[in-house]
């Protein structure tokens, strides 16, 4: 993964729905299903509970049991094993789930100078292997909480990075490394990460649902449609 540079300005983008068609975990889960390391039912269970934090999680007064609860089928298994499967599960389940547009949109930031981020929701462990596969900076994404010997407890450790708390890792990440949020650049589908758009001067609504598209356009904020055929002015 490319290292943190001192770029004034940065482009933060959320990965479900924004970089990824549908939710880079379930793609995950697929995989190891497949091979053998998680049973396909609780896949099921798995996603479900991230349909629940996703969309309700902050308007229920259960973001904790639901944020505590979403990740216990992986618990028992070792992050290591889990970590050695990404290489495989991205090339066979979420390469082709990336919006085309995306490589091109991230290679322009970075032409422009500006260091590129990943900020989700999602683990740690599946955030991290696509920003580095997508030539990102880095990403700022869940922890998982481990045993003292290395297994997962089917818990995160510390807060879950979804809307507001999205907000605030990027703006600790711009005051560590000094970037200029006025002049960055953020991008999401979801009325979840207003808080994240509201944060940066060129905020993106990419495929919005409902709320963030009249927000969008009560704003005067630029709006996006990805499509999973590249136009050639994309």
């Amino acid at each position: 993964m490319s290292s943190a540079s001192p770029s004034a300005e940065i482009a933060v983008f959320d990965l479900d729905n924004t970089i990824v068609r549908g939710s880079a975990v379930f793609h995950f889960g697929q995989g190891a299903v497949k091979q053998g390391v998680i049973r396909y039912r609780d896949i099921w269970s798995f996603a479900w509970q991230q349909f629940r934090f996703s969309h309700r999680g902050e308007n229920t007064g259960k973001l904790t049991d639901i944020q505590d609860r979403a990740l216990g089928i992986a618990a028992g298994h070792r992050l290591d094993d889990l970590r050695a499967l990404m290489p495989s599960i991205y090339g066979r389940h979420i390469a082709k789930r990336i919006w085309p547009q995306i490589p091109g949109l991230i290679a322009r930031h970075r032409a422009a100078g500006r260091d590129v981020w990943i900020a989700t929701a999602s683990p740690s462990l599946i955030a991290d292997y696509i920003a580095e596969r997508l030539g990102c900076t880095g990403a700022i994404a869940s922890q998982l909480e481990l045993t003292p010997t290395g297994e997962l407890t089917g818990r995160f450790a510390g807060p879950v990075r979804h809307g507001g708390q999205k907000a605030v890792a990027v703006r600790a990440l711009a005051e560590a490394h000094g970037y200029d949020l006025a002049d960055s650049y953020a991008y999401t589908d979801s009325i979840n990460d207003r808080a994240l758009l509201e944060l940066v001067g060129h905020p993106v609504a990419v495929n919005p649902d409902a709320q963030l598209r009249t927000l969008a356009l009560q704003n005067g904020w630029s709006i996006r449609r990805f499509t999973r055929r590249q136009r050639p002015d994309a």
